[in-house]
């Protein structure tokens, strides 16, 4: 199967702008069989209450934009999006192919002042296999394990929306290839981080202003851990491509967590500025709610 991961500009804004975008990514591909994109791809990773302007309707504008690239490209597609659905708004992530959606995963902790948070599936069952999905913190999160640890697993796909400090490159890069392979050697298929790069839209709370204050960047990053399949070379520099045989495997090994983290990381930074930033965030998102309701009257 021939994988291709795209790397998207996050400062090319609008919905039809985007489309026209990644369509011109996706036409540059070799003989696509799967391309899979980053969290949020079709508005670009918009982490605050704007990104609500670009809003799909239980995933229908998207899913038929999906059949339309899979007819057009012959290829399976995965793309991320911001959805409402029971009045509520979600960070998703569906894998399509030009008939049908095989399955949509949610984000379970998602930006706690734009989305409604939970505890969402992460495996979704298509023709070559069942793959699991965690969008960008879900992937170095507990949950995410228990709800794919029992399952026979083809494909790990960690779509992110994830800033950092540019400064930090090396950290950067170490900490994704420690979260990465720890699933690749738990579960022994190819594992899937697909970013975003440019610039860090405002984002609110206490983390947000962290970010602002150390100049946070998307940096991308993209890349396919895998021990087997050949490397697809001479592709466009926004792809990540890889030839590789799937098949469905159990967990080989157990993953050890601190707590509900799989990355140690740092107490007081959870306790006293993490945890305080979503409860404020869920507080401004129920807010966002009102407003809009008032507004729709």
């Amino acid at each position: 199967m021939r994988i291709f991961a795209l790397e998207l500009n996050n400062e090319i804004k609008g919905l039809e702008e985007r489309k026209v975008y990644i369509e011109s990514l996706i036409a540059k591909l070799p003989a696509p069989d799967l391309v899979l994109l980053p969290e949020l791809a079709i508005c670009s990773y918009l982490p605050n209450q704007k990104v609500w302007e670009y809003a799909d309707h239980a995933g229908q504008d998207t899913a038929a934009w999906a059949f339309k690239l899979a007819t057009k490209f012959n290829t399976f597609i995965g793309v991320g999006y911001v959805d409402y659905e029971n009045g509520h708004y979600y960070n998703r992530y569906l894998i399509a192919d030009k008939k049908e959606v095989y399955g949509v995963v949610t984000k379970s902790e998602g930006e706690a002042a734009v989305f409604k948070r939970g505890k969402y599936n992460n495996v979704i069952k298509t023709p070559f296999g069942n793959v699991g999905v965690a969008i960008c913190y879900d992937s170095r999160r507990k949950h995410f394990y228990e709800n794919i640890k029992n399952e026979k697993i083809s494909l790990i796909v960690f779509p992110h929306g994830s800033p950092a400090d540019p400064k930090k490159d090396l950290e950067e890069t170490k900490t994704n290839a420690y979260f990465c392979n720890v699933h690749k050697e738990a579960f022994d298929v190819p594992i899937v981080y697909i970013n975003s790069v440019g610039k860090l839209e405002h984002m609110p709370g206490i983390m947000g202003w962290l970010m602002k204050r150390f100049k946070f960047t998307m940096n991308g990053k993209t890349k396919i851990y895998s021990d087997r399949g050949v490397k697809i070379k001479n592709i466009i520099k926004e792809a990540e491509g890889y030839e590789i045989k799937l098949s469905s495997k159990k967990r080989k090994k157990d993953i050890f967590f601190y707590g509900n983290d799989l990355i140690k990381g740092n107490v007081f930074f959870r306790f006293f500025i993490l945890r305080p930033d979503i409860f404020i965030g869920i507080k401004h998102y129920q807010k966002g709610l009102k407003r809009n309701a008032k507004y729709l009257k």
